[in-house]
């Protein structure tokens, strides 16, 4: 299954290294080992700890540390190194490294914090971060468009239905909004093949021209239909009648049902839900503090096999490269209290990254 070329890093890898030219003398005979320290590699090494003329006071933070701690275990059914024995503050510092490397997670970025307080109480608090690896979520309509127009295509209705949701519900945006920056990426390109129309070959101009237009009108028309909810509630009716035959149809019906599964559980959610708003007092223009917003890298688009498209990809990639970091989709628990047991603050985002991904490329595999 070919992946969509849109879902690509939008930072620059670092080139992989050379290796060495390995050498052309003969091998060396065997010969006995030397000295081994034995049971050396099976031993633990604790990390080390220096002591600092500024440590916080042992009577205002071991106690608080502690209970906070506690409450954190708790939460997350595990248990960690007993530091009794440890003087402080290194009991403190070890059990935090412990419970550190107890929490990574595969895909999810886990930073463990010690905060004080307004009334100056220390207290555990772990904020929990979804990795989306540098990586543009954008959503081909076009494709998805023509498909439509074949009544009998039941593939693309359901396809159709993810796609209302993700619009209505879960806060896609659509790229002739004009405040969204693929409206803008497609603005610019119009301007630039105006502006040099003069210069350009005729049939450069000719073929841009037609599939700027070509978008802008499948835009327009799919800015209606994905307003209209209707098609998201007709999902549920389509399955319950719907036997897919080849893989494909089994990939679709699949993605259609984990959509309204997650809207079911998660009735109220979106993806801004779990976001650190930018500061506007930070805001400079159209890009607010220089974050890669959300909006810029989860968002529709017309289509992705042109050369519009791979101009606007690299306008894209040199403008991340600028960029100062990512708005990440984050969550945050404090342990002053007892918190119950673990709830995954970001399913629902991560459930609907894994949603879009699979259906840029349905879209694109689409018959």
């Amino acid at each position: 299954m070919q992946t969509l070329s849109a879902n690509r890093p939008f930072l620059k890898r670092p080139r992989q290294t050379s290796r060495c030219t390995g050498s052309e003398v003969e091998q060396a005979s065997p010969g006995p080992a030397g000295i081994v320290a034995n049971g050396f590699l099976k031993q633990r090494f604790l990390p080390k700890y220096h002591a600092s003329v500024s440590t916080p006071q042992q009577a205002k933070v071991e106690a608080a540390y502690l209970k906070s701690s506690a409450h954190l275990l708790d939460y997350y059914g595990i248990q960690t190194l007993d530091v009794r024995a440890f003087a402080y503050p290194y009991n403190i510092l070890l059990q935090q490294w412990d419970i550190s490397r107890r929490l990574r997670l595969k895909s999810r970025y886990r930073e463990l914090q010690l905060i004080e307080t307004e009334e100056q109480n220390v207290v555990l608090s772990l904020k929990e971060t979804i990795n989306t690896g540098s990586t543009l979520y954008y959503i081909p309509l076009a494709p998805l468009y023509k498909a439509l127009q074949d009544e009998q295509n039941i593939c693309a209705k359901l396809l159709l239905g993810v796609c209302v949701y993700l619009h209505r519900k879960a806060g896609v945006c659509h790229y002739r909004d004009s405040e969204s920056y693929v409206c803008y990426l497609y603005d610019i390109m119009d301007n630039w093949i105006e502006d040099d129309k003069d210069s350009m070959d005729d049939g450069d101009y000719k073929e841009q021209r037609v599939t700027l237009d070509e978008m802008f009108n499948i835009g327009d028309k799919m800015t209606g239909i994905l307003a209209d909810e209707n098609h998201l509630l007709q999902l549920r009716s389509i399955m319950d009648s719907y036997t897919p035959i080849s893989r494909y149809e089994a990939l679709c019906a699949k993605l259609a049902n984990q959509t309204l599964a997650v809207w079911k559980e998660h009735p109220q959610a979106n993806l801004y839900q779990h976001i650190v708003p930018i500061d506007e007092d930070d805001e400079d223009d159209y890009y607010g503090n220089g974050k890669i917003q959300v909006t810029d890298y989860i968002s529709f688009i017309g289509e992705t096999s042109s050369n519009v498209y791979d101009t606007m990809m690299n306008m894209t990639n040199d403008d991340f490269n600028e960029r100062s970091g990512v708005q990440d989709f984050e969550a945050t628990v404090s342990f002053s209290e007892p918190c119950g047991k673990y709830k995954d603050g970001l399913d629902y985002e991560e459930r609907m990254i894994a949603i879009i991904d699979e259906l840029c490329n349905l879209i694109t595999e689409m018959p």
